[in-house]
């Protein structure tokens, strides 16, 4: 049996976590899967300044540990080199990508730390090469010490 969702499955089965703009669908995504999954909440991330405003009902991983990790699929349009940027909370840790279960990233940290886990920034954090068209597995590998909300990729050479 996985690990148990510490956002989805438990916090968040609390009424005072079950926010009106909010749904079942919102408070229990991804409930019985074992990455630790929540929500952006009004009175936890939107009652204070942020560098970044995240979305209202944004999900976002957290309650990350060493050497945890997630897996996406990704549908690359063009080879390349790409800037990494991140919505993120909290310390200035370092992480890693791999790519088709090769290591893909190197150096990619946070630059900035916030105030908490509810205070957000969005920044550049590194860099990754695509070397080829077409769909991928990327994983990310993290730390503890971080909410994790989004991954953006902009490329900045052609594959040459």
């Amino acid at each position: 049996m996985p690990a148990q969702n510490e956002g989805s499955d438990v916090l968040n089965r609390d009424p005072k976590h079950q926010r009106a703009h909010g749904s079942e669908y919102i408070w229990h995504f991804r409930a019985k899967e074992s990455a630790d999954i929540s929500f952006v909440k009004d009175w936890a991330d939107l009652n204070h300044p942020n560098a970044v405003t995240p979305p209202i009902n944004g999900f976002y991983l957290g309650w990350t540990d060493n050497g945890e990790w997630t897996r996406y699929t990704v549908d690359v349009t063009e080879p390349g080199i790409y800037t990494i940027t991140a919505m993120y909370s909290f310390q200035a840790n370092a992480v890693s990508f791999d790519l088709d279960g090769s290591m893909a990233s190197a150096d990619c940290k946070v630059p900035v730390a916030t105030e908490s886990y509810h205070h957000w920034n969005l920044a550049d954090i590194g860099v990754i090469t695509f070397p080829t068209a077409g769909r991928h597995v990327l994983t990310f590998h993290y730390v503890k010490g971080n909410n994790w909300m989004s991954f953006e990729f902009r490329k900045v050479t052609p594959q040459g």
